[in-house]
């Protein structure tokens, strides 16, 4: 359905868009912020490293939930860590989140290379994304060599005119930019969105059916904007497709909207993904129309043909012949990954 119509799609990106680009996503910024106040109030050295070992991450798990603080994976979590050790700080917070979110960390991955060859190619028109981070910006400059502006809370007066002169592409960043000084973090903020970016989804939400990839939901201001589209006349006229990992179950509050915006006549279905790049590559891969230079980008890790000798047949090692090390001998134990 994508591929028939992928202008007719606009774009909703959570944090799990990014992650793949060596970038955290929200979740890994709250176990970061647990760790820095457990370091801070207990008088420890552990480092980002060390969230690896899972006894320090119980530990630091137990001492933040005796202290009173939300329930893991809580709506609350975020916000609450933020204030808790940045208070109303703003500039505090923006030399964390740059920190965090730097552009010299981004690798781009094979589904952000898709997304910038789309935006590049005119076949998406309009994303909005809870995002603070450049990965899509550098996306886009990678692909195309073309430079894309993000409406963000710093210039929302302009987007609105933009959506209606078809100014393609937009790109919208409800939550900020960390490179500003208006971004969004505390409860405070997130209470409510931008108008004229609120407006701006809203518009898009009577045009195009959405596409939301790697957010969670837990944001409630952004699921009352999804909502208020609902509300509207001609809500998601291509649908409302929800990308979710295959057998996660989503939070309530998702399943209840999309429970509602099938009630109320719109085409909406969670589509279960293994990951954001492999859906991505796939929906590139069967696009009937595309510039073989972007092409070219997007699958730069593709298959080449290669010309391996043979080892010679006398003797018996190594056993396989491998790129990077040789098999010597068989192995008579592995190790087991237990994976929930």
């Amino acid at each position: 359905m994508f591929c028939e119509r992928p202008s007719g799609f606009a774009w909703f990106l959570g944090a799990g868009a990014s992650r793949n680009a060596s970038l955290p996503t929200a979740e890994d910024i709250i176990t970061d912020l647990k760790r820095r106040y457990y370091c801070s109030e207990e008088n420890q050295d552990f480092s980002t490293k060390d969230l690896q070992n899972d006894a320090i991450r119980a530990q630091i798990e137990a001492y933040v939930s005796a202290r009173g603080f939300p329930e893991r994976w809580s709506p609350e979590e975020y916000t609450t860590y933020f204030e808790t050790i940045f208070g109303e700080d703003r500039e505090r917070q923006r030399n964390y989140i740059s920190g965090m979110l730097a552009e010299k960390r981004v690798s781009l991955a094979v589904g952000n290379r898709v997304f910038g060859a789309l935006m590049a190619n005119n076949n998406c028109r309009i994303a909005f994304t809870t995002n603070f981070d450049p990965v899509v910006e550098k996306a886009v400059a990678e692909m195309s060599g073309q430079v894309l502006s993000a409406y963000h809370l710093e210039g929302a007066h302009n987007v609105v005119s933009a959506l209606n002169n078809e100014q393609f592409p937009i790109y919208c960043k409800l939550h900020g930019d960390f490179q500003y000084d208006s971004i969004k973090n505390l409860s405070a903020d997130l209470a409510t969105q931008n108008d004229q970016l609120s407006r701006c989804l809203r518009m898009a939400g009577s045009r195009f059916g959405f596409v939301v990839a790697g957010y969670s939901g837990r944001d409630e201001s952004i699921m009352s904007l999804f909502q208020s589209v609902l509300d509207a006349d001609n809500p998601f006229p291509h649908g409302l497709y929800w990308l979710k990992m295959r057998g996660s179950s989503p939070i309530d509050t998702v399943s209840r909207l999309m429970e509602y915006a099938q009630s109320k006549g719109v085409r909406a279905d969670f589509v279960d993904i293994d990951s954001y790049d492999t859906v991505m590559l796939r929906l590139w891969r069967n696009l009937p129309t595309k510039a073989d230079d972007l092409d070219a980008k997007v699958r730069k890790g593709r298959a080449e043909k290669v010309q391996i000798a043979l080892p010679s047949s006398q003797g018996s090692k190594p056993i396989f012949r491998l790129n990077g090390l040789p098999l010597t001998y068989v192995p008579e134990s592995c190790a087991e990954i237990a994976l929930k």
